[in-house]
């Protein structure tokens, strides 16, 4: 299988509903291939081949496209090896993107990455999401849209996500295609669920659910 360079992911990120340039998707790349590489002395993903990482992280982060969102605001709650924060961030060049996990060394090793693929505007933040809102006033509230994947349910994260997103923000999880998806969510109204396909190597079938916190 050739290796996918930035050419072919963006042919293949319009398979999951995103639109990219070849700057964007070399750095998306650059940032794989700089985690996949860390990833050798830290635990950051399970998946090893290059191959099934560019589909399992890089294009179902992309898929973030499909929500039709334009934020301003990101929070990656539990983000772990970055994705699908980086990868909301280099569909949305211009908002401000927050990694935060609760490990360090992960927040450092996906620090690392970011400064290795030169991207900009976005914070690693190492924080348990839940004493957030108590230890980091300003996080209140501060995001319009909070996104996870591979954290928990969508129960738990709805009530982590609800303290630091504004009225009216949007919670976007990655889910698996048979995952539980309620309508409510607390003060969270599911508005959308998009079901897409991975590609091979790693082919599957995924969902990425939308709620909205009530104005």
């Amino acid at each position: 299988m050739t290796a996918t360079d930035p050419t072919a992911l963006v042919a293949a990120a319009k398979a999951v509903g995103a639109e990219l340039d070849e700057p964007r998707a070399a750095r998306l790349l650059a940032y794989l291939d700089a985690m996949l590489q860390v990833n050798e002395h830290i635990n950051l993903t399970a998946v090893r081949d290059r191959e099934q990482a560019v589909v399992l992280h890089a294009l179902d982060g992309l898929a973030f496209a499909q929500s039709g969102l334009r934020p301003r605001h990101v929070l990656d709650i539990g983000t772990g090896n970055g994705f699908p924060g980086v990868a909301v961030a280099t569909l949305h060049p211009g908002a401000s993107v927050v990694l935060m996990d609760r490990t360090g060394k992960k927040v450092r090793a996906v620090g690392t990455c970011l400064v290795t693929a030169k991207f900009d505007g976005v914070e690693t933040l190492n924080l348990d999401a839940q004493q957030a809102p108590s230890l980091r006033r300003e996080l209140r509230h501060a995001f319009d849209v909070v996104t996870a994947r591979a954290v928990g349910k969508p129960e738990l994260l709805a009530e982590l996500a609800d303290p630091l997103l504004r009225p009216g923000g949007h919670l976007v999880l990655w889910l698996d295609a048979g995952a539980d998806a309620p309508e409510r969510l607390g003060l969270f109204r599911r508005v959308a669920l998009h079901r897409y396909k991975l590609p091979a190597p790693a082919e599957r079938e995924r969902v990425l659910g939308c709620w909205q916190k009530k104005g």
